[in-house]
């Protein structure tokens, strides 16, 4: 909350139906909770196409993950949440580095134990 309160914003960051779920829940945001468009965000892999039709291999472009986010302006005053079923995502675990690397807070949201994912987040919630 203070990430929010200092003027930051939040994303969600996925790929495939992980992805998919990080837009649903941005999409309300606004209406649900009277807040501004820009401060819920998702990122998904392979951009506005993958929230229809699957691309193939976008999960995997670790290049994609840091170009996205700064493409959408995210600082170290952001907060990431990177969404991964299996906790092993390469687009995700490349978008919580980069997070990482910027001082911004990082959490992980996964259906695995001690996957990847949970070293490189301040907070991994395991369903």
């Amino acid at each position: 909350m203070e990430a929010l309160n200092g003027g930051g914003r939040l994303f969600y960051m996925g790929a495939g139906t992980s992805g998919r779920l990080g837009v649903m829940d941005a999409a309300e945001c606004p209406p649900t909770f009277g807040i501004s468009l820009d401060l819920v965000q998702a990122v998904i892999a392979g951009g506005m196409k993958a929230i229809l039709c699957s691309v193939e291999g976008a999960e995997d472009d670790v290049r994609a993950a840091p170009e996205d986010l700064k493409s959408r302006g995210f600082t170290g005053k952001d907060i990431l949440v990177g969404i991964s079923a299996s906790g092993r995502t390469p687009y995700v675990l490349a978008g919580l580095r980069f997070a990482r690397s910027l001082g911004a807070p990082v959490v992980g949201l996964t259906c695995n134990e001690d996957t990847e994912m949970a070293p490189l987040t301040d907070v991994c919630i395991t369903v």
